[in-house]
């Protein structure tokens, strides 16, 4: 598939705080209509002679390459100024036309003042020379004089930190080492300008620090006007007073630092189409405008996917109250799916129990409850041993075991025909997912807990299941199949064929079969709705669904959903904004799963739109 990148320019003037100010400093760097084509060879040639038939023949044809597509900006006298972009941009291409390594295509580039690139580290260095040696040598490249070498060698032995190893080869040095010396060269002078490509990123942690520091008093001591290139947006926001944000060539965003960071932050590297990404930046930009409470965003996350399912357990029920517990094994979210069902009839949670035994974090909540009965589903028996616990247990408690082989229609039929038997759910539904639909299914988990439905699981190997299915729903007179998902469809098709009542949830892309199961399930008004002032949201990531297992049964019991969000489409984010502001009740937003999942700018911007809390 062709990437789908946007890079035209976004609108300067939605950023707050960006008003046009008279700036009489004057001007270090100017870079006016600046552009950069490379020519690239239709084929590789080996030797001169060939490229000399080649070129003969007239068989040798160049395409260009643009790398930098009409950029400008300036810098002025002091300024911190930063270059973002995803890789390939052109941000380095940038830096070398800047620093004279590379001359443009078209435009200028007027540069006032000396400059200080550090732009590789290291280039230059021989590495059978001692550090000793490489000193002067690279010292010598960078156009200063034995003398001054003389007169700093010291200063820069010091911020190296390599006095002991002043005369070991070089190549006995690691890179991180390597680049310290490289560094303390490259700034043992004050510069009028400073241009940093990256090198922020390189060694550890405290020679990060480290560079940061001396680049922070070269600043702030001496007013350096400092130029840095990186693909950390925390450090650009930090260090930057003002910022460029590049794409494939294209300027896209230049302001203040930390709003084009923050946009750059929640756009950059996702695609989706214009509206969706107008919609977002707008959402970006309102945040500077709306103060979120910090009661409207509640972040449910654990060390681990265990610690997250019992923390959503202990938010959603009291110990006390548990008389039924049902476990599933985490090897499959099939499990999940049909142990929520279940817990239903039971008004009981679900919990996860590991295939190499019971997580501490959900034991403490099995002996707190002590619960009378406790079911375990577990399809292919994959945790047999850990569920001897449940045997063993301190006090007298029910042990229901719904498990066998591996065959996913055979466990779901006979779970469903478990509570069938015992009247324990309603006769009018069924629902229906196939095994592929992983975070489709898991989405419709708060409707499976909810209407207390029974859900009935195929996979791809599992055969034409439809007789089955059919003879399966007249026995118990079902009255409707809900299907769920996009994989489902055949299957749907067939059963309708056979006179089943069928209604079928999601559409062809998975993505939006998340939204549309959501719809689905918030906008129920037969006597049942789903309208609780809070929805929950996770990640549409095949990573996050061991976090879920109990997500479904909270939800419900919540009184609302699970919105599935796929954090690398602007689509994705589009459609969860308009859905969260449509939404008048909602005064409370409550992320699933680890703190990576949402970033807190993310996060924000979901919060900002909610109408319940009157943010506008």
């Amino acid at each position: 598939m062709p990437e789908s990148v946007n890079t035209s320019a976004l609108d300067k003037s939605l950023l707050a705080g960006e008003e046009n100010v008279k700036d009489d400093r004057p001007a270090m760097i100017k870079v006016d209509h600046v552009s950069m084509v490379f020519n690239m060879a239709s084929e590789q040639l080996n030797s001169l002679k060939e490229y000399a038939i080649k070129i003969a023949r007239r068989e040798l044809f160049f395409e260009g390459f643009t790398a930098l597509d009409d950029v400008s900006f300036e810098v002025k006298k002091g300024d911190v100024f930063g270059i973002i972009g995803t890789n390939g941009s052109g941000k380095s291409t940038l830096l070398k036309i800047i620093a004279g390594v590379l001359e443009p295509t078209k435009g200028t580039c007027e540069i006032n003042g000396n400059i200080a690139p550090l732009i590789e580290l290291g280039a230059g260095f021989d590495p059978d020379l001692s550090a000793r040696e490489n000193i002067y040598l690279n010292g010598a490249l960078l156009g200063y004089s034995k003398s001054f070498i003389d007169e700093h060698f010291d200063e820069i032995v010091e911020f190296a930190e390599i006095e002991r190893f002043l005369d070991m080869p070089l190549k006995n040095y690691s890179s991180g080492m390597v680049a310290r010396i490289a560094f303390a060269i490259a700034t043992v002078i004050v510069p009028e300008i400073l241009l940093v490509d990256e090198v922020l990123s390189v060694g550890d942690f405290m020679f990060q620090r480290k560079c940061e520091d001396r680049i922070t008093e070269l600043i702030e001591k001496h007013g350096v006007t400092v130029l840095i290139v990186s693909h950390s947006n925390d450090q650009i926001a930090r260090l930057c007073n003002k910022a460029v944000w590049i794409e494939k060539g294209h300027t896209r965003l230049m302001g203040e630092a930390e709003s084009v960071c923050r946009v750059y932050g929640g756009l950059g590297g996702r695609t989706g189409s214009e509206e969706s990404e107008q919609r977002v930046f707008e959402a970006l930009c309102r945040l500077d405008e709306v103060e979120v409470p910090e009661d409207a965003c509640v972040v449910v996350s654990g060390e681990n996917a265990d610690s997250t399912n019992a923390k959503l357990v202990l938010r959603g029920w009291d110990c006390q109250d548990m008389d039924t517990v049902v476990f599933a094994c985490s090897a499959t979210h099939a499990n999940a799916l049909m142990a929520n069902a279940l817990a239903s009839v039971f008004d009981a949670p679900v919990l996860p129990l590991n295939p190499n035994g019971m997580p501490d974090s959900i034991e403490r909540i099995l002996y707190d409850a002590k619960p009378e009965r406790i079911v375990f589903i577990d399809c292919g028996n994959k945790a047999e041993q850990a569920s001897l616990l449940f045997d063993q247990l301190p006090w007298a408690t029910e042990v229901v075991r719904l498990c066998n082989d591996g065959d996913l229609y055979e466990l779901s039929s006979r779970v469903f025909e478990y509570g069938m038997l015992r009247k324990l759910w309603p006769e009018d539904k069924v629902a229906l997912v196939h095994f592929s639909d992983n975070l489709e299914s898991l989405a419709a988990a708060p409707f499976f807990y909810k209407r207390k439905c029974p859900v009935l699981i195929v996979a791809s190997d599992s055969g034409d299941k439809t007789d089955d299915i059919a003879s399966l729903v007249q026995r118990f007179s079902v009255e409707q199949v809900v299907a769920f998902g996009p994989s489902i469809r055949s299957v749907a098709d067939l059963l309708s064929q056979k006179g089943c009542s069928l209604f079928l949830i999601g559409a062809e892309d998975a993505s939006r079969s998340c939204f549309e199961i959501n719809e689905f399930i918030f906008g129920l008004s037969d006597g049942m709705p789903f309208d609780a002032p809070e929805l929950c949201l996770a990640q549409r990531s095949m990573t996050q669904w061991l976090e879920l297992f109990a997500c479904g049964g909270y939800a419900a019991r919540r009184g609302t959903s699970l919105l599935m969000v796929d954090n690398t489409s602007l689509d994705s984010l589009s459609d969860c904004l308009e859905f969260i502001s449509n939404q008048h009740r909602l005064k409370k937003l409550v992320f699933v799963g680890s703190r990576t999942s949402f970033a807190k700018r993310d996060r924000d911007m979901f919060c900002s739109v909610l109408k319940g809390n009157e943010l506008e």
